[in-house]
């Protein structure tokens, strides 16, 4: 096999695995997944964002799920997060749904369920939603 097969199927396993080429740099791509698991089939209106991306509003049904994909900026300081809306939600909620420095070497498909009480995170390792975290309050982050 020549070196450039060997070259052209390891880079076709790698951007087909989470990693990403960008400018010559090997880099770790992640996905964010989030799923509604509100009691009484209430929709979650939910809204994320980061510094440069808005990603719009999305309302999901009970069990419905969202999803995207991006690539961790290279000083690790990515930061996604979103605002949380229902019908019987006393206000606006708000989490940091995916931190690069908290995230990106426990997950590259992070996935979230939104309780009530909070977002819980899926440990792999454990294979559960056995991390939760209670809702930010401050919400100066989304002005």
């Amino acid at each position: 096999m020549s070196l450039t097969t060997t070259t052209a199927i390891l880079m076709t396993i790698m951007l087909c695995s989470s990693w990403a080429v960008v400018e010559g740099q090997i880099i770790r791509t992640a996905d964010v997944t989030v799923t509604n698991l509100l009691y009484r089939h209430h929709y979650l209106t939910m809204h994320c964002k980061s510094k440069d991306d808005d990603l719009g509003v999305r309302v999901l049904p009970k069990r419905g799920s969202w999803s995207w994909h991006f690539v961790p900026n290279f000083w690790g300081t990515t930061l996604f997060f979103c605002a949380f809306k229902w019908d019987t939600s006393n206000g606006l909620h708000w989490f940091d749904i995916y931190v690069q420095k908290r995230d990106q070497d426990r997950c590259s498909d992070c996935r979230w369920i939104v309780t009530q009480r909070g977002p819980c995170w899926y440990n792999a390792t454990s294979g559960g939603y056995t991390v939760c975290y209670p809702f930010n309050n401050n919400l100066a982050r989304l002005g």
